[in-house]
């Protein structure tokens, strides 16, 4: 268990993602920023959704009351970004354990969003709009944003 533990704290994903950001989906009621690996959405894909309307008592119960990381596959978890901070077009991604697990990336994540100046820009504004709603304790740290 300690070398699992100490394995998993020191992988560092390193990768260049060629789309990014960011879409409010008014037919799927969903508001999501998110980035890929190619330009056309392939390869490792996570985005970052949220309902567009107010968590009811069965999304509580159920722990659906948050935003969730999903992954291009379809892993998804509910909450567990930590923290992520934005310096020029690298971003760091600090997530917890179980949503490492869950969704098979490290804990902590480093991307560079090689896109033009629009899509950054779109991914920047719209993070915040999907990760800083819901669930208090879910709220992640954010830096660069």
């Amino acid at each position: 268990m300690t070398v699992q533990r100490e394995s998993r704290m020191q992988s560092r994903r390193v990768m260049v993602a060629r789309a990014a950001g960011f879409e409010i989906d008014d037919a799927d009621e969903v508001v999501e920023a998110g980035f890929a690996e190619e330009p056309d959405g392939s390869g490792f894909a996570l985005m970052f959704q949220r309902t567009d309307y107010e968590p009811d008592e069965q999304d509580v119960r159920f722990g659906f009351d948050t935003y969730c990381l999903t992954t291009g596959d379809g892993r998804t978890h509910y909450g567990g970004l930590r923290s992520a901070k934005l310096a020029g077009a690298d971003l760091t991604l600090t997530i917890s354990p179980d949503a490492s697990a869950t969704i098979g990336v490290a804990e902590v994540s480093t991307i560079t969003l090689d896109v033009d100046a629009d899509s950054l820009a779109a991914f920047r504004d719209g993070l915040p709009q999907v990760v800083n709603w819901g669930r208090d304790s879910e709220i992640p740290a954010l830096s660069g944003f």
